[in-house]
């Protein structure tokens, strides 16, 4: 099933076009952080740290986006507590700056420098209120923590209070570095934390004391569908209209939330970056409305074309559904950008 002509690149500008929630980039000091830091101490690894602003805005242009909502992290263990302030600040004012520049086209998801409660508690009063960001992104872990530890309460009453976004991206935890040679972290591990991410906050009961907080995780929610009887736990549940599937049971199990861990999973959101096959699509389609699927690329490790083209032709979607994943859906989220 191909979804025919949605949203071409000759429309962008018109205000019809993609929403992408999940887009990255790359701001002077973010890089200067890191040439910093490994200065200092040559084992930091300095990320990929090219991005070229026309070049983001022509791959816009070509897929039909007509909005990217921004998004770089703070790493959680590299320099110093007011490092990684200044360093979130840096980012967002970036951000904002680019938003007023390019009208339209550039929204926002504020850094947030955890673990550092006070500072991250600071920057979301100075993004929401003077930024004027879309909402607030941070990493899956803290290195030898996950997004639901009870350290971060204060964070998520000040984003529940304001009815926020917060737009959850994975990294590697301590746990998890260089477990096979020859495989890359990011080829498992990412699709792994977010999902951990996503646990950490369901059996915590982050999202059950918080439910005005708008969670977005990243890559369809990584492994989850996968694992959807596990987070069942002793619990069954029609996941799929007229069929009831049985959670493992016995003691090896989580504490269910109220509403039970289906229901928690399917109020939060999901994006489409580097998951836009037909696979993935098909197993987060069933465990979750459409309501609940965003388009994200990943730009600029992957090309929002990519991800356009992989999303038409992934036979999962039909036109108007397409319509509602690409746009419609950001828009009930960032209502700024509807």
């Amino acid at each position: 099933m191909l979804a025919q002509g949605w949203f071409p690149a000759s429309r962008a500008s018109s205000g019809k076009g993609w929403i992408d929630i999940h887009h990255h980039f790359i701001p002077p000091a973010y890089r200067e952080f890191f040439l910093e830091a490994n200065r200092a101490d040559p084992a930091v690894v300095v990320p990929p740290t090219v991005w070229e602003l026309n070049a983001d805005l022509e791959n816009m242009d070509r897929s039909g986006t007509q909005t990217a909502v921004l998004s770089m992290f703070v790493p959680p263990k590299v320099g110093t507590a007011a490092s990684r302030a200044h360093l979130a600040r840096d980012i967002n004012e970036y951000a904002a700056r680019l938003a007023l520049d390019h009208p339209g086209r550039f929204g926002s998801l504020a850094a947030l420098p955890l673990p550092d409660v006070d500072a991250c508690l600071v920057e979301i009063t100075h993004a929401l209120d003077e930024l004027r960001a879309d909402g607030c992104s941070v990493y899956s872990n803290v290195g030898d923590r996950w997004l639901g530890d009870a350290a971060f309460e204060p964070i998520f009453a000040e984003l529940n209070r304001r009815k926020s976004v917060l737009f959850v991206h994975p990294t590697t935890a301590d746990c998890c570095r260089n477990l096979l040679p020859s495989v890359p972290d990011n080829i498992i591990e990412y699709a792994n934390d977010t999902t951990r991410a996503i646990a950490s906050v369901i059996f915590n009961g982050v999202t059950t004391r918080y439910p005005e907080i708008r969670f977005v995780f990243s890559h369809g929610g990584g492994t989850v569908p996968f694992l959807i009887e596990r987070f069942l736990g002793g619990t069954s549940a029609e996941i799929v209209p007229g069929i009831r599937t049985t959670g493992q049971g016995g003691p090896f199990v989580p504490h269910q939330p109220p509403q039970g861990a289906l229901q928690e999973l399917r109020r939060l959101y999901y994006d489409t970056a580097q998951c836009s096959n037909p696979l993935a699509m098909r197993a987060l389609k069933t465990m979750v409305p459409v309501s609940q699927i965003l388009f994200g690329s990943d730009y600029f490790y992957r090309t929002a074309t990519e991800t356009v083209d992989a999303l038409r032709h992934c036979g999962i979607f039909n036109a108007r559904e397409l319509e509602r994943v690409g746009r419609d859906n950001a828009g009930a989220v960032l209502p700024r950008r509807g």
